[in-house]
C-alpha cells in the first residue's frame, strides 16, 4: 500500500537536488545580469572588459566550474545519484542541507537586490559605489558567502566525490577572487574602504578583517603645526 507514495517522494527528493542546481544558476547569475541589463544597459559580466590576465584567467575557472556543476546535476537527474557515487546520509543530515541551501540562496539573491546597479561579476573598470547597508553590515561579500553556503549545503544533501572536489575547488576561487577585489577597491577608494573592511569581516562577522589605515597621531600634528608656526 505505501510501497507507491515512497516511490514517488524518493522520486521526488532526487529529481530536487538537479532542479536546486538549475534554481541556483538562474538566480546567482543569469537573473541578475538580465535585471542589470533591463535597468542600466550595463552587461555586468565585467570579467570579459578586464585586461587583466589574471583577473581573466579567475573568471573562466569560474565559469568553468559553474558549467561542470550544471553537467553534474544533468547527469544527476539522467543517470541517478548512484552513477555519481553520492553517498546515503541520514535524513536529519540531509534537512540539515536543505536548510542550508535555503539560507545560502536567500542570502545570495537579498544581497545582489542590496547592491543594484553597483552589482557586477568580477572587477569592472569602471569603479561602482561602496554598498556598506543590509547585509554588507555583517559581511563585506553576502553574495560569495551565500554561494559558499549554498554549494556546500550539497555535501550534506547528496555527498560525493566530485562534490567534495568542486566545492574544494570553488572556495579557492572565490578566496582569490575577492583577494583581487580588494586590492581593486582599495586602490579605488583609498581610506573610505579601508576603514569598512577593518570592522566589518570578508566573508562573516569576526572574520578577515583587513588593516585600519593608519591615522595621524594627535601630538605629532600638533607639534608640526607649533613649529611650522
Amino acid at each position: 500500500m505505501f510501497a507507491k507514495p515512497i516511490f514517488l517522494l524518493d522520486n521526488l527528493m532526487n529529481q530536487s537536488v538537479p532542479l536546486s542546481v538549475l534554481a541556483f544558476f538562474l538566480i546567482a547569475f543569469v537573473l541578475p545580469l538580465i535585471r542589470l541589463w533591463i535597468r542600466t544597459g550595463t552587461f555586468a559580466m565585467a570579467f570579459s572588459r578586464n585586461r587583466d590576465p589574471i583577473q581573466k584567467l579567475v573568471g573562466a575557472a569560474i565559469a568553468i566550474y559553474m558549467t561542470g556543476l550544471c553537467v553534474w546535476a544533468v547527469c544527476y537527474a539522467l543517470l541517478g545519484k548512484n552513477a555519481l557515487g553520492v553517498w546515503e546520509v541520514p535524513s536529519n543530515v540531509k534537512i540539515f542541507g536543505w536548510t542550508l541551501l535555503a539560507i545560502g540562496l536567500t542570502m545570495t539573491v537579498t544581497a545582489q537586490a542590496q547592491m543594484g546597479i553597483s552589482w557586477r561579476m568580477g572587477v569592472d573598470p569602471e569603479p561602482t559605489a561602496i554598498v556598506k547597508s543590509g547585509l554588507f553590515k555583517f559581511s563585506r561579500n553576502p553574495i560569495y558567502s551565500g554561494m559558499l553556503l549554498t554549494l556546500f549545503s550539497y555535501l550534506f544533501t547528496s555527498p560525493c566525490p566530485w562534490l567534495l572536489m568542486g566545492c574544494c575547488q570553488f572556495s579557492l576561487l572565490i578566496y582569490l577572487q575577492t583577494l583581487y577585489e580588494e586590492q581593486a577597491l582599495i586602490k579605488i577608494h583609498g581610506d573610505s574602504y579601508l576603514i569598512y573592511a577593518s570592522s566589518v569581516g570578508r566573508f562573516f562577522p569576526k572574520m578577515g578583517y583587513l588593516k585600519s589605515p593608519t591615522l595621524p597621531n594627535s601630538d605629532d600634528s600638533l607639534e608640526t603645526a607649533i613649529v611650522n608656526s
